[in-house]
């Protein structure tokens, strides 16, 4: 469905001193980077996300790009067939992209929920599509079913979903149209509001981490954020919220009243073909796989969903290794070497008092990940993985606190699962 244009309300085209930006920041990527900027991300449209985002600092551009490339790769969400991929993975709730990495989203998809709409709600007015979402009604359940990583992954997937759909639009319209958003309409409808009081809670903390990321991954992306729906007191909320997303971000964000008022100015924005039913426009999504709004419906979250931690070394057999412990100072970090034999499998957990940045690389080359860059918190569950699938060599799991200010206590265990056999290219 496309919306017929009434004005413009599009982002804007390159300025002549955005273009000079976006060549110094692809001359300085493809210095940096060994094999080059991968293809689909190495546009002038994309590359002034990127710019924009970061608002015109190309180092910090620079850094958050090749974490997000490498992290990519690491998470195997590259390739020609990427979008399709990424679809069936959303669709059947199965993450197994990676070659190393395997993480059951099946599980826990149907709680998060998922928009089905891809970009079939299209404004040209706006030169973007429409994304819709509706708030967690159990969040405090929601911690205890998944990992910080599997939020994570989920979010980092959805995300490209919605980058790659850009990037298809972008090459298929003219270059005058300028560059593709997305409109979000996050609807609170669900929500109790006092889950979402206590500002150091786990599930705040999920939110935080995935703000982080889409803001240094996936700049503007994002045209708007309309709220709808909103309960009593959601102003405490906004407050939360601002305490973990940037200024940028923020501007992006419209709160919009309760009741006919809410409708009225969600409407003064947006054409009513665009808006869903459900708040109060013309569209109605009729798919199977999804509400009116094109929301799929989430499955209640019982005791029998809870997470089981340290299931992985059960399945492989194994007996966990004693758990190590370490301190890490204010934005110290922590490497571990593992030489590893092609058909051994490394697996982990640990514990810690704040967040930590982790990924595991090799080749003595921190961008050459095999488990993506992730900021994690074990608030409520451990962080747990495995590797397989592994050549012969030496891998480094790596752990950073990037507090400047508060020390971070960290408790790992490491273990190698079979006796392998070498190979070397």
């Amino acid at each position: 469905m496309t919306v017929v244009p009434s004005g413009s309300a599009a982002a804007p085209l390159p300025s002549p001193l955005e273009a000079e930006v976006i060549a110094k920041l692809r001359t300085r990527l493809r210095r940096v980077m060994v094999d080059g900027i991968p293809p689909d991300l190495d546009t002038d449209f994309n590359l002034l996300r990127w710019i924009r985002g970061h608002n015109g600092d190309v180092k910090a551009a620079m850094t958050h790009f090749r974490n997000y490339s490498a992290s990519r790769e690491a998470a195997g969400f590259v390739g020609n067939d990427l979008f399709e991929r990424l679809q069936w993975i959303i669709i059947y709730g199965l993450y197994d992209l990676s070659l190393h990495t395997r993480s059951p989203v099946s599980l826990y998809l149907p709680h998060l929920g998922h928009c089905t709409l891809n970009d079939s709600v299209w404004s040209a007015d706006h030169n973007a599509f429409l994304f819709v979402e509706r708030a967690w009604s159990q969040p405090k359940e929601l911690i205890k079913s998944m990992k910080t990583s599997d939020y994570l992954l989920h979010c980092f997937a959805f995300s490209e979903v919605l980058l790659q759909l850009i990037l298809k639009r972008e090459k298929c319209q003219s270059l005058g149209k300028g560059p593709v958003q997305v409109i979000v309409i996050f609807d609170l409808s669900l929500i109790n509001i006092t889950d979402y009081l206590n500002p150091v809670s786990g599930y705040l903390k999920l939110w935080q981490l995935r703000a982080e990321m889409w803001q240094y991954w996936y700049p503007d992306i994002i045209q708007r954020i309309f709220v709808v729906n909103p309960p009593r007191m959601s102003g405490i909320l906004w407050k939360l919220a601002r305490l973990f997303l940037n200024e940028r971000s923020c501007r992006l964000f419209e709160v919009m009243p309760a009741g006919k008022e809410g409708v009225r100015e969600l409407l003064k924005q947006l054409p009513k073909a665009f808006v869903p039913q459900d708040f109060g426009g013309d569209f109605v999504y009729t798919g199977a796989d999804g509400d009116s709004a094109g929301c799929s419906l989430r499955k209640k979250i019982t005791t029998a969903d809870h997470y089981k931690s340290l299931q992985h070394y059960k399945r492989k057999g194994v007996r966990r290794a004693r758990p190590t412990h370490k301190e890490l100072l204010p934005a110290e970090s922590f490497h571990i070497p593992i030489f590893l034999l092609e058909g051994q499998s490394l697996c982990w957990d640990f514990l810690s008092s704040g967040e930590l940045d982790f990924h595991v690389y090799t080749n003595d080359d921190e961008f050459d990940m095999v488990y993506p860059l992730l900021r994690l918190a074990t608030s409520k569950l451990p962080e747990e993985g495995t590797l397989e699938n592994l050549v012969t060599g030496e891998y480094v799991l790596r752990f950073s606190n990037p507090s400047q200010l508060f020390t971070v206590q960290l408790d790992y265990s490491i273990t190698l699962v079979g006796e392998g056999r070498y190979s070397f290219d």
